[in-house]
Protein backbone atom coordinates (compact mmCIF):
# COMPACT_ATOMS: atom_id res chain seq x y z
CA UNK A 1 0.00 0.00 0.00
CA UNK A 2 3.37 2.33 0.37
CA UNK A 3 3.89 2.11 -3.37
CA UNK A 4 2.92 5.22 -4.31
CA UNK A 5 4.12 7.29 -1.49
CA UNK A 6 7.29 8.48 -3.30
CA UNK A 7 5.13 9.59 -6.38
CA UNK A 8 3.61 11.99 -3.92
CA UNK A 9 6.93 13.16 -2.30
CA UNK A 10 8.62 13.54 -5.48
CA UNK A 11 5.18 15.74 -6.48
CA UNK A 12 5.56 17.44 -2.80
CA UNK A 13 9.19 18.56 -3.41
CA UNK A 14 8.72 19.70 -7.33
CA UNK A 15 6.14 22.11 -5.55
CA UNK A 16 8.65 23.34 -3.22
CA UNK A 17 11.04 23.75 -6.11
CA UNK A 18 7.83 25.66 -8.07
CA UNK A 19 7.08 28.38 -5.65
CA UNK A 20 10.80 28.65 -4.00
CA UNK A 21 11.90 29.88 -8.19
CA UNK A 22 14.42 27.11 -8.11
CA UNK A 23 12.76 24.28 -10.06
CA UNK A 24 14.92 23.30 -13.51
CA UNK A 25 18.04 24.78 -11.59
CA UNK A 26 17.87 22.43 -8.43
CA UNK A 27 17.19 18.23 -8.96
CA UNK A 28 15.58 16.03 -6.48
CA UNK A 29 18.20 13.56 -5.26
CA UNK A 30 17.44 10.33 -3.87
CA UNK A 31 20.88 9.87 -2.83
CA UNK A 32 20.61 6.72 -0.44
CA UNK A 33 17.04 5.24 -0.74
CA UNK A 34 16.67 1.44 0.54
CA UNK A 35 13.49 -0.80 1.69
CA UNK A 36 13.99 -1.23 5.44
CA UNK A 37 15.39 0.63 8.47
CA UNK A 38 18.96 -0.57 9.43
CA UNK A 39 19.22 -2.65 12.81
CA UNK A 40 21.69 -0.24 14.55
CA UNK A 41 19.86 0.01 18.05
CA UNK A 42 21.80 1.81 20.54
CA UNK A 43 24.94 3.60 18.30
CA UNK A 44 23.94 7.23 18.39
CA UNK A 45 27.60 7.29 16.25
CA UNK A 46 29.12 10.12 18.23
CA UNK A 47 30.70 8.27 20.86
CA UNK A 48 33.64 5.96 20.96
CA UNK A 49 32.24 2.69 21.71
CA UNK A 50 33.85 0.25 24.49
CA UNK A 51 33.59 -3.08 21.75
CA UNK A 52 35.25 -4.96 24.81
CA UNK A 53 31.71 -4.44 26.71
CA UNK A 54 29.34 -7.24 26.52
CA UNK A 55 26.40 -5.03 25.78
CA UNK A 56 28.53 -3.51 23.04
CA UNK A 57 29.06 -6.66 21.34
CA UNK A 58 25.55 -7.92 21.80
CA UNK A 59 24.49 -4.35 19.91
CA UNK A 60 26.88 -5.20 17.10
CA UNK A 61 25.63 -8.78 16.40
CA UNK A 62 21.81 -7.40 16.41
CA UNK A 63 23.58 -6.10 13.17
CA UNK A 64 23.15 -9.20 11.88
CA UNK A 65 19.09 -9.08 11.46
CA UNK A 66 19.74 -7.10 8.04
CA UNK A 67 21.27 -10.24 6.51
CA UNK A 68 17.86 -11.94 6.77
CA UNK A 69 16.47 -13.13 3.43
CA UNK A 70 13.05 -13.92 4.22
CA UNK A 71 13.30 -9.73 4.93
CA UNK A 72 13.45 -9.09 1.04
CA UNK A 73 10.78 -10.40 -0.94
CA UNK A 74 8.71 -10.07 -4.18
CA UNK A 75 6.76 -7.42 -2.90
CA UNK A 76 10.28 -5.28 -2.08
CA UNK A 77 11.10 -6.20 -6.02
CA UNK A 78 7.58 -4.71 -6.73
CA UNK A 79 8.21 -1.80 -4.72
CA UNK A 80 11.59 -1.08 -6.03
CA UNK A 81 9.84 -0.80 -9.68
CA UNK A 82 6.84 1.23 -8.29
CA UNK A 83 9.76 3.31 -6.93
CA UNK A 84 12.04 3.42 -10.35
CA UNK A 85 8.26 4.37 -12.25
CA UNK A 86 7.51 7.12 -10.29
CA UNK A 87 10.93 8.80 -10.76
CA UNK A 88 11.18 8.12 -14.80
CA UNK A 89 7.73 10.13 -14.77
CA UNK A 90 9.70 13.11 -13.63
CA UNK A 91 12.81 12.45 -15.11
CA UNK A 92 13.04 16.29 -15.06
CA UNK A 93 13.41 17.10 -11.96
CA UNK A 94 14.54 14.03 -10.21
CA UNK A 95 18.55 13.61 -11.41
CA UNK A 96 19.42 10.28 -9.13
CA UNK A 97 18.03 7.53 -7.30
CA UNK A 98 21.06 5.60 -5.47
CA UNK A 99 20.49 2.59 -3.56
CA UNK A 100 22.23 1.89 -0.55
CA UNK A 101 23.79 -0.20 0.16
CA UNK A 102 25.03 -2.23 -2.40
CA UNK A 103 26.39 -5.45 -0.64
CA UNK A 104 25.21 -7.23 2.04
CA UNK A 105 23.19 -5.66 5.40
CA UNK A 106 20.11 -4.49 2.85
CA UNK A 107 21.70 -3.98 -0.15
CA UNK A 108 20.63 -6.34 -3.32
CA UNK A 109 23.45 -8.32 -3.64
CA UNK A 110 24.32 -11.19 -0.90
CA UNK A 111 27.94 -12.22 -0.69
CA UNK A 112 28.75 -15.57 1.24
CA UNK A 113 31.64 -17.63 1.54
CA UNK A 114 30.50 -19.86 -1.63
CA UNK A 115 28.79 -17.40 -3.29
CA UNK A 116 26.48 -14.60 -3.96
CA UNK A 117 22.66 -14.53 -3.85
CA UNK A 118 20.99 -11.95 -5.65
CA UNK A 119 17.61 -10.76 -4.00
CA UNK A 120 14.76 -10.02 -5.38
CA UNK A 121 15.02 -6.15 -6.40
CA UNK A 122 18.67 -7.16 -7.64
CA UNK A 123 16.35 -8.57 -10.19
CA UNK A 124 14.08 -5.60 -10.58
CA UNK A 125 16.76 -2.88 -10.75
CA UNK A 126 18.79 -5.09 -13.49
CA UNK A 127 15.65 -5.24 -15.26
CA UNK A 128 15.37 -1.77 -15.86
CA UNK A 129 19.31 -1.23 -16.10
CA UNK A 130 19.61 -3.42 -18.89
CA UNK A 131 15.68 -3.74 -20.26
CA UNK A 132 14.26 -0.27 -20.46
CA UNK A 133 15.06 2.22 -23.26
CA UNK A 134 17.18 5.47 -22.95
CA UNK A 135 13.80 7.96 -22.86
CA UNK A 136 10.47 7.91 -21.26
CA UNK A 137 8.07 8.14 -23.44
CA UNK A 138 4.40 9.49 -22.81
CA UNK A 139 2.16 7.08 -21.44
CA UNK A 140 -1.63 7.15 -19.52
CA UNK A 141 -2.26 4.42 -17.38
CA UNK A 142 -5.60 3.76 -15.62
CA UNK A 143 -6.51 0.87 -13.24
CA UNK A 144 -8.71 -0.85 -11.03
CA UNK A 145 -8.31 0.23 -7.36
CA UNK A 146 -6.23 -2.57 -5.09
CA UNK A 147 -8.06 -1.91 -1.88
CA UNK A 148 -6.03 -3.55 1.54
CA UNK A 149 -6.86 -2.25 5.38
CA UNK A 150 -8.97 0.91 4.02
CA UNK A 151 -6.28 2.13 1.60
CA UNK A 152 -6.27 1.78 -2.21
CA UNK A 153 -3.34 2.01 -5.16
CA UNK A 154 -4.18 1.45 -8.67
CA UNK A 155 -3.37 -2.49 -9.11
CA UNK A 156 -1.19 -2.04 -12.21
CA UNK A 157 1.56 0.41 -12.71
CA UNK A 158 3.40 0.96 -15.97
CA UNK A 159 6.27 3.09 -17.22
CA UNK A 160 7.35 3.46 -21.13
CA UNK A 161 10.25 3.88 -22.52
CA UNK A 162 11.45 4.22 -26.38
CA UNK A 163 14.64 4.35 -28.38
CA UNK A 164 15.99 7.93 -30.21
CA UNK A 165 14.39 6.45 -33.14
CA UNK A 166 10.97 6.64 -31.59
CA UNK A 167 10.37 2.95 -33.18
CA UNK A 168 11.96 0.51 -30.11
CA UNK A 169 9.38 0.40 -27.04
CA UNK A 170 10.34 -1.09 -23.45
CA UNK A 171 6.74 -1.19 -21.62
CA UNK A 172 7.52 -2.19 -17.47
CA UNK A 173 4.27 -3.54 -16.67
CA UNK A 174 3.78 -4.22 -12.34
CA UNK A 175 0.88 -6.26 -11.70
CA UNK A 176 0.52 -5.54 -7.94
CA UNK A 177 -2.09 -8.13 -6.97
CA UNK A 178 -0.49 -10.57 -4.24
CA UNK A 179 -2.58 -13.52 -5.87
CA UNK A 180 -4.23 -12.97 -9.00
CA UNK A 181 -3.51 -12.78 -12.86
CA UNK A 182 -4.90 -9.43 -14.40
CA UNK A 183 -5.96 -8.44 -17.73
CA UNK A 184 -3.92 -5.86 -19.05
CA UNK A 185 -4.69 -3.56 -22.42
CA UNK A 186 -1.70 -1.69 -24.16
CA UNK A 187 -2.73 0.42 -26.40
CA UNK A 188 -0.03 2.09 -28.96
CA UNK A 189 -1.00 5.94 -30.33
CA UNK A 190 -4.48 4.50 -29.73
CA UNK A 191 -4.32 0.87 -31.46
CA UNK A 192 -4.02 -2.08 -29.34
CA UNK A 193 -1.06 -4.51 -29.35
CA UNK A 194 -1.95 -7.65 -31.49
CA UNK A 195 0.89 -10.36 -32.09
CA UNK A 196 3.40 -11.82 -29.75
CA UNK A 197 6.57 -10.15 -28.49
CA UNK A 198 9.43 -10.38 -26.89
CA UNK A 199 9.39 -10.04 -22.63
CA UNK A 200 11.07 -10.47 -19.56
CA UNK A 201 9.32 -11.53 -16.33
CA UNK A 202 9.80 -11.50 -12.63
CA UNK A 203 7.26 -13.73 -10.68
CA UNK A 204 7.24 -16.03 -8.30
CA UNK A 205 5.38 -18.70 -6.26
CA UNK A 206 4.31 -16.41 -3.64
CA UNK A 207 4.13 -12.96 -2.79
CA UNK A 208 6.73 -13.62 -0.06
CA UNK A 209 9.08 -15.57 -2.19
CA UNK A 210 12.52 -14.76 -1.44
CA UNK A 211 16.12 -15.59 -2.73
CA UNK A 212 18.79 -17.19 0.41
CA UNK A 213 21.69 -19.46 0.33
CA UNK A 214 19.64 -22.78 -0.01
CA UNK A 215 17.24 -21.44 -3.12
CA UNK A 216 19.33 -18.80 -4.78
CA UNK A 217 17.11 -18.97 -8.34
CA UNK A 218 13.44 -19.27 -6.02
CA UNK A 219 12.79 -15.40 -8.02
CA UNK A 220 14.56 -15.01 -11.70
CA UNK A 221 13.30 -12.98 -14.62
CA UNK A 222 12.65 -15.33 -17.24
CA UNK A 223 12.55 -14.68 -20.88
CA UNK A 224 9.53 -15.33 -22.57
CA UNK A 225 6.87 -14.08 -25.29
CA UNK A 226 3.84 -12.58 -24.63
CA UNK A 227 0.30 -12.61 -26.84
CA UNK A 228 -1.16 -9.58 -27.12
CA UNK A 229 -5.34 -10.19 -28.43
CA UNK A 230 -6.81 -6.94 -29.10
CA UNK A 231 -4.48 -4.96 -26.97
CA UNK A 232 -5.00 -7.63 -23.77
CA UNK A 233 -2.61 -10.06 -22.14
CA UNK A 234 -2.43 -11.23 -18.94
CA UNK A 235 -0.05 -10.41 -16.19
CA UNK A 236 0.98 -12.89 -13.35
CA UNK A 237 -0.05 -12.43 -10.07
CA UNK A 238 2.24 -10.06 -8.12
CA UNK A 239 4.97 -9.51 -10.98
CA UNK A 240 7.29 -7.15 -13.22
CA UNK A 241 6.94 -7.54 -16.81
CA UNK A 242 9.50 -6.04 -19.51
CA UNK A 243 7.58 -6.20 -22.99
CA UNK A 244 9.76 -5.43 -25.98
CA UNK A 245 7.49 -3.52 -28.92
CA UNK A 246 9.16 -2.57 -32.31
CA UNK A 247 6.64 0.00 -34.13
CA UNK A 248 6.98 -0.38 -37.87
Amino acid sequence: MHSESPEQLIANYIGVLEDSGYRGRIKIAFDEWNLRGWHHEGFPRKAVQDYNNPEITRLVAAREKNDIASQYTLADALFSASFLNACLRHAEDVGMANIAPLVNTRGPLYVHPQGIVKRTHFHALAMYANELEKRVGKLEVEADPLAHNGKSIPVVDAIATVNESGKHWAIALVNRHPEKAVACTVKMKDRPLQGSYQAMVLAGDSRDAYNDIENPNRVVPKKTKLTFTKGVVNLPPHSLTIVNVLLR
